[in-house]
């Protein structure tokens, strides 16, 4: 029987979507319809990267690279931006032309006629509003749609030593950044010197708001639970009540682990009176973990734990991955709060 994988399909997908990019520029040029981009405007809340190679990208999933903009071990952010390559991004935008094929799905692409389009040619930032960190690549998950393979062919290096992250936050501080996104394609707590990378940006950056993303397997006792108290928000990725769950989506994941960390976590962080970090439960939603039963089970389980939020997100992937429930069943209609991360129950209120 032909093997039908994720791997084996990827040269397949590939070239199908540089035919569809293609396609799509032809349409857009005889339409002449024309774009701007918001990360390369400098007004993203987060989509600009600095990746763990201090390569700089200008999207949050620049899977096979083609999103680098420069590199910010050999040019400032300000060099960058007013660079070859982000010109030449912008300038094909304005003309209608996607300049690499992750603009089709980007939320940051911004339709506008010709003439606007041109003004984003010379009024531009560098990031005011947020930018993301990639301290590390790696990861411990073989999450299931994962191209972990490209993700690493793209990286000279795999985490970001200390002096990189001594360049990154005082990149930020010139830049006057109001949000660092403390990560991207890895799990941040795999970094041994987790607690002196959040420190060397709190020390140039006081002011600015540090979110983390983790899958919380990694967040133990011992410095990397006093690096979590240094972020000001930290989602945690647990897709799902049971273990089983988890496992279907999050491959090599423990939901028993991680929900005992998020515990300690918050049990340390109320015994010293903090109210930082916002400790977010992130349940992305499939099509095998969105049962009335197990989402009951979830939000019990969050209020136990005494977390801030619980939060429910669409999940993505193949159509028998998707939950079509959590779009159109009433039940999720009314399940906790609209947000913009999907349905989201807020303890603190």
């Amino acid at each position: 029987m032909p093997d039908f994988s994720v791997k084996r399909l990827l040269p397949v997908r590939k070239y199908r979507l540089k035919t569809e990019l293609l396609l799509a520029n032809i349409g857009h040029l005889l339409r002449r319809e024309a774009y701007y981009c918001n990360a390369l405007s400098g007004k993203s809340d987060y989509n600009i990267c600095v990746n763990s190679d201090m390569t700089v990208s200008c999207n949050c999933a620049d899977i096979d690279g083609s999103g680098h903009i420069g590199d910010l071990s050999v040019n400032t952010l300000e060099e960058i931006f007013r660079g070859r390559t982000a010109t030449k991004f912008r300038e094909r935008l304005s003309r209608g032309i996607f300049p690499i094929g992750r603009c089709a799905v980007c939320r940051e692409l911004m339709k506008t006629d010709r003439a606007a389009a041109k003004f984003f040619l010379s009024n531009y930032s560098t990031p005011k509003r947020g930018i993301m960190v990639e301290n590390t690549v790696q990861c411990n998950l073989q999450c299931l749609n994962c191209q972990r393979k490209s993700i690493l062919k793209t990286r000279k290096k795999l985490r970001m030593s200390l002096g990189d992250m001594e360049k990154v936050a005082q990149s930020i501080k010139s830049s006057n950044i109001g949000v660092i996104s403390f990560f991207n394609l890895g799990e941040p707590f795999l970094s041994d010197t987790i607690y002196e990378e959040l420190s060397i940006l709190k020390k140039h950056n006081p002011d600015t708001a540090i979110y983390v993303s983790t899958n919380g397997l990694h967040l133990k006792q011992g410095k990397k639970m006093e690096a979590a108290l240094l972020a000001d928000y930290i989602f945690v990725s647990l897709d799902g009540a049971t273990n089983e769950s988890v496992n279907k989506y999050q491959v090599g994941g423990n939901f028993e682990t991680t929900y005992k960390n998020i515990k300690d976590l918050i049990s340390l962080r109320n015994s010293r009176n903090q109210v930082k970090p916002v400790v977010d439960w992130k349940y992305v939603v499939f099509s095998w973990n969105d049962s009335q039963a197990e989402i009951e089970k979830a939000v019990e389980l969050a209020q136990a734990a005494k977390l801030d939020i619980l939060s429910f997100w669409p999940g993505e992937g193949t159509p028998a991955q998707i939950s079509t429930r959590f779009k159109n069943d009433e039940y999720f209609h009314h399940l906790g709060a609209a947000s913009w991360k999907g349905r989201e129950f807020d303890f603190r209120k």
